[in-house]
């Protein structure tokens, strides 16, 4: 069970758009939800995250502003609507470049989903703070509980916050620990660990829900149609038009020979010859290339006698060995659909192919790629070990829904005073700039 929902985000993302509050103790009670008592803590660490979420969704749509001016501009058949388009961008460029200095934007200036940034920033935090009671009242309803080794993993995660240096923290924020820091903000270790308990507990009912023996379960061809739309199993091989030296090839004839090369590997992968066998011989022919120059400058400096050097190169490379890999399942790799780790050329060929296993040949400007997709859906051990986080990208919504429609109705009693004044929203913008 991986602890946290959605991994709360890492505590250090969390961290990321938290500010200073000098002075802010987590020693008190803020309010109270269905009778729980609420650390200071707990409120400030959601009302960072409701901040930091406004703050996405402000600068979603100022982007989505800018691109619907852009393509008015290229759109544009009149030159005077041109001027016009034109002088809105800049003027409208100016404000994102104010936009994108967090230091120089005033968010609360602005409006989030019809509501002022203040009010949506608060709105945001008592869902949240609704949220994580809900999840706990649920959880006692539904007999869920945690167990010693899932406690004990919150500890020692807790505890490595708080006492293990963290460079990111020390660069951006000059404290030795997350931790530190996290006090600093008015979080104490007590309330982190109550927030990770909430993660955890918000896992284990979620699948309590939609698992296989769940109230609602997801049906497995539900799962596996999802997984098709959105995942692909496949082999990518590329080949460089370049030669063992790194120097690009130029003539057609050389270039024809790594397409010939790329259409073998194509055709072994079509008829059904071991994805294993084939990766090896991939591994051992860049292991080879990459050693070739190293082997011909040996040579160079201490001839072997009564060998010529392509004699010699020849048997060095013969030598050279690869490690195998052990099952087909650590040959083919998996793909989210838009993932950036892709060139978007291999990624768009990918999903368009059929997950047939068959190999095709993609060739750009500088490599010819061999790519070959399979049914993902017969790949058990993938499925299973991704259960969890596909069944989230299904449910994940409706579970959002859920949680939130039992907790709306959730009795609070809030001290105005610190709600209001003490930690109103807009204390966030003083330092937003650590953003």
């Amino acid at each position: 069970m991986k602890l946290g929902f959605k991994k709360i985000t890492a505590a250090i993302a969390a961290a990321a758009v938290a500010v200073s509050m000098c002075g802010c103790m987590d020693n008190g009670k803020i309010m109270t939800v269905d009778g729980m008592e609420i650390n200071n803590g707990v409120y400030l660490y959601y009302q960072q995250t409701a901040y930091s979420n406004a703050q996405s969704k402000i600068k979603t749509a100022q982007q989505e502003e800018l691109d619907k001016l852009a393509d008015e501009i290229l759109n544009n058949t009149s030159s005077e609507s041109s001027s016009e388009s034109s002088s809105s961008s800049s003027s409208s460029s100016g404000s994102s470049s104010s936009s994108g200095s967090s230091s120089s934007f005033d968010y609360f200036s602005t409006s989030v989903d019809g509501k002022s940034t203040s009010q949506w920033v608060k709105d945001e935090t008592l869902r949240l703070v609704k949220q994580f009671v809900g999840v706990q009242r649920l959880c006692e309803q539904k007999g869920i509980s945690l167990d010693q080794t899932e406690k004990d993993e919150i500890s020692a995660q807790v505890k490595s916050l708080w006492e293990d240096s963290n460079m990111y923290i020390q660069y951006f924020y000059g404290f030795d620990t997350a931790g530190k820091y996290y006090e600093s903000n008015g979080i104490s270790r007590e309330s982190f660990t109550l927030i990770k308990t909430a993660g955890v507990l918000k896992d284990k009912l979620f699948t309590k829900l939609y698992d296989k023996d769940g109230e609602t379960p997801v049906s497995d061809d539900e799962l596996n149609k999802y997984a098709k739309e959105n995942y692909a199993c496949g082999v990518i091989f590329g080949f460089a038009y370049e030669d063992y030296k790194g120097n690009a090839l130029t003539s057609d004839s050389d270039k024809k020979a790594v397409d010939d090369l790329a259409e073998q590997y194509a055709k072994r992968i079509s008829n059904g010859e071991s994805l294993i066998d084939v990766k090896y011989d991939y591994d051992l022919k860049k292991e080879q290339d990459n050693s070739r120059v190293q082997i011909e400058e040996y040579y160079d400096e201490k001839p072997v006698e009564g060998k010529t050097k392509e004699e010699y190169v020849a048997e060095e490379l013969a030598k050279l060995t690869v490690d195998r890999a052990e099952s087909e399942e650590d040959v083919v790799n998996y793909y989210q659909k838009g993932d950036s780790s892709l060139d978007e050329k291999v990624s768009e060929f990918l999903f368009n192919a059929k997950d047939d296993g068959k190999a095709a040949t993609l060739k750009t400007d500088e490599y010819v790629y061999v790519i070959a997709r399979f049914d993902i859906t017969t790949r058990t051990e993938w499925l299973e070990s991704s259960r969890t986080s596909l069944l989230m990208n299904i449910r994940n919504d409706d579970y959002e829904d859920y949680l939130d429609n039992f907790s709306a109705n959730l009795t609070v009693n809030a001290n105005s005073y610190l709600v209001d004044t003490k930690y109103k929203p807009e204390r966030l913008e003083s330092t937003s700039a650590a953003n």
